[in-house]
């Protein structure tokens, strides 16, 4: 009897209102604001699929931190309930000890990281599911997540980079994210400097557009007046030859890599074909006896 009175008095002791008290209190605290939690993430997760791709990044955004929030309310409820840790709890809570703790994590990388996610979130410079390149980083892939600390890519090796926040608010990014229905992608190709230039961006316009895979983005009138659908120029009068460059048109910058080394492929056969010759440097050496 005197151990079950000393367990009691001892619970008494740590915990405000005892340990049964406190223990049914914690679970009730959890449970419920654990409960409120999930209704309300739940319900934004939902407004994101409703209203499409473009309130995506911030709707999620905005549900991540809701639920870090609840997170630290039920824990800071709890330890009020603590006798030692009580003046914590309470501190934590009040007014002024959170304008200071505020202040105190300004000066930190974290919140700098919570700042930039923020306005990430909301000004959208890319969004979830865009692939973007960072030169800065040398890393290129498909935005996976953005959340409060950092924002997570996922490269063509199947790998996650994670990047902090505060780095992407700053970083120069080419964002992939296709507007116009099309990728483009540049070839150049040289040829020897007594090449038909006319024909020779015949074979280019012929070879290309026979593709299954073209994409032919000229206007209706530009089809009337019968312009080239591949739009040859010369660009650049190198030391072996002539080259000639041209943009090609993929649904996506993955398809697009692939859909280069087809074109390649093509113009390479054609020029073959025609007699088109591809230069290469060259180096007469004449040995004097």
């Amino acid at each position: 009897m005197d151990g079950m009175e000393n367990i009691m008095k001892f619970g008494e002791e740590i915990f405000s209102g005892g340990l049964i008290a406190f223990l049914i209190q914690a679970v009730l605290t959890y449970v419920v604001l654990t409960f409120i939690k999930r209704m309300i993430v739940g319900s934004i997760r939902k407004a994101a699929e409703v209203r499409g791709e473009e309130a995506n990044t911030p709707l999620r955004f905005l549900a991540r931190t809701i639920s870090t929030c609840f997170n630290i309310l039920i824990l800071f409820l709890i330890l009020r309930n603590i006798v030692p840790l009580s003046g914590i709890g309470n501190t934590l809570l009040g007014a002024t000890s959170v304008l200071a703790i505020i202040y105190g994590i300004a000066a930190q990388e974290a919140f700098g990281n919570l700042i930039a996610g923020f306005f990430l979130a909301v000004y959208q410079p890319f969004r979830i599911g865009d692939q973007v390149s960072i030169s800065s980083e040398g890393v290129t892939g498909n935005v996976a997540e953005i959340n409060m600390r950092h924002t997570v890519i996922r490269t063509f090796d199947n790998t996650r980079i994670i990047i902090p926040n505060s780095r992407m608010g700053s970083a120069v990014i080419e964002d992939r994210r296709i507007e116009e229905g099309y990728f483009s992608r540049l070839i150049q190709v040289s040829v020897a400097y007594d090449t038909d230039i006319d024909f020779a961006k015949k074979v280019i316009n012929d070879a290309v557009s026979a593709l299954p895979d073209f994409i032919d983005t000229r206007t209706g009138t530009q089809r009337v007046q019968n312009d080239p659908a591949v739009n040859v120029v010369v660009t650049e009068f190198q030391d072996s030859g002539i080259q000639l460059s041209f943009r090609v048109n993929a649904t996506s910058a993955a398809s697009a890599y692939v859909y280069s080394g087809q074109v390649r492929e093509a113009v390479l056969k054609a020029f073959r074909e025609n007699g088109i010759v591809i230069p290469y440097p060259t180096r007469t050496v004449e040995i004097q006896s």
